[in-house]
């Protein structure tokens, strides 16, 4: 699997010899990924690009798109949650 567009935060399954587990991404190298476990027992803390299986990209919820669905003429109930 190519690492390009992997990046800290995100989670990988790896397979490291025959060994399957899932991790968080802590950094990028240059021969591979700095991870965290999230099973237990398991010690492996860097994995090549050949032991990648899956990747997951953390994404957040567009904040701009949010802001644009509020009609103007809403009336906000802000005074009424300061009482």
């Amino acid at each position: 699997m190519r690492l390009d567009g992997i990046t800290p935060g995100d989670i990988v399954r790896v397979s490291v010899r025959g060994r399957v587990f899932h991790a968080l991404v802590r950094g990028v190298t240059d021969g591979g990924l700095q991870v965290e476990p999230i099973e237990r027992g398991i010690s492996y803390r860097q994995v090549k690009a050949h032991d990648v299986l899956e990747h997951w990209a953390k994404r957040g919820r567009p904040r701009a798109q949010a802001e644009r669905d509020v009609n103007p003429e809403q009336r906000s109930l802000d005074d009424l949650l300061d009482r």
